[in-house]
């Protein structure tokens, strides 16, 4: 019997040209057989050749691992251990009430959460305050010392005018070759920005009260800081990602209670069919 055979010389055909008639064998184990359609079927699209190849490799790695595991499976487990029947039957029922809430709740406009009603849920709640960390609002700008819009980004965001109405403006100077930040409502700890900029603050008690101004340089950088607002801790309703999980709980809940009400209905029209028998 042949237990394991590795076959890799048409890998490169499937970087070559997916379209290819010649439906080769790219690995077998056990008389079980990986063709080179299944392969190519996987490839991601925009992957160059050495991706593409690395790729290729892994998925017939995979493969032969998993034929492997499954020879051995048959050979050890006994007929009765391979009946799956009553297992099989209620994976699908599973998967069929799965499909069916999920088609149900597919329209994703009738379980929307505003804003107001993720405040709502926050200040309901009887602890409100998550995180006691210094928290700040802030816009910044990191970019080469030497830069030919470096000027420009300074005139708009030092100008309090035009550094709200001109968020478009600073993101087309800052392309994709310059690291900035630039909303405004969006709350971040105080111990984060300063890993990602050369910023200290002694006297903190004038942020709360207006907009400050930095321009810092170092070595090969300059970084243009606007700080407009400071706190020494994090309330739920601050931090973004607490408000999205809130947010993302009550659109749950919305689906959850429609889905309740969607069998409770199906159960009376049942009832009312005669459809039910005790």
């Amino acid at each position: 019997m042949k237990h394991l055979f590795f076959f890799f010389p048409f890998i490169a055909l499937i970087i070559v040209g997916c379209n290819s008639t010649d439906d080769r064998v790219l690995a077998e184990v056990y008389n079980n057989k990986l063709y080179y359609s299944e392969v190519a079927s996987l490839l991601p699209e925009g992957l160059n050749k050495d991706d593409s190849i690395a790729f290729a490799n892994q998925v017939i790695n995979n493969w032969i691992t998993e034929q492997i595991i499954l020879h051995e499976a048959e050979n050890e487990l006994s007929v009765s251990e391979k009946i799956f029947d009553e297992e099989m039957t209620e994976y699908r029922k599973s998967l069929l009430r799965n499909k069916y809430f999920e088609k149900i709740t597919s329209d994703t406009s009738a379980f929307q959460v505003s804003d107001e009603e993720v405040l709502k849920t926050i200040r309901a709640t009887k602890v409100n305050l998550i995180s006691t960390k210094e928290i700040v609002r802030i816009n910044y700008v990191k970019l080469n010392k030497n830069s030919a819009v470096r000027n420009e980004l300074k005139e708009i965001l030092f100008d309090e005018s035009r550094r709200m109405t001109e968020k478009v403006k600073i993101a087309e100077l800052c392309g994709d070759s310059i690291e900035y930040f630039i909303e405004d409502d969006r709350w971040l700890y105080w111990e984060d920005i300063q890993f990602e900029i050369p910023i200290e603050i002694e006297d903190k008690t004038n942020l709360k009260l207006q907009p400050e101004y930095f321009e810092k340089i170092d070595e090969d950088n300059c970084y243009l800081i606007v700080v407009l607002d400071y706190k020494t801790q994090q309330t739920g309703e601050e931090s973004h990602d607490y408000f999205e999980s809130v947010r993302t709980m009550l659109i749950q809940k919305k689906k959850k209670d429609f889905i309740d009400r969607k069998i409770d209905g199906l159960y009376q029209k049942a009832v009312k069919e005669e459809k039910i028998v005790r």
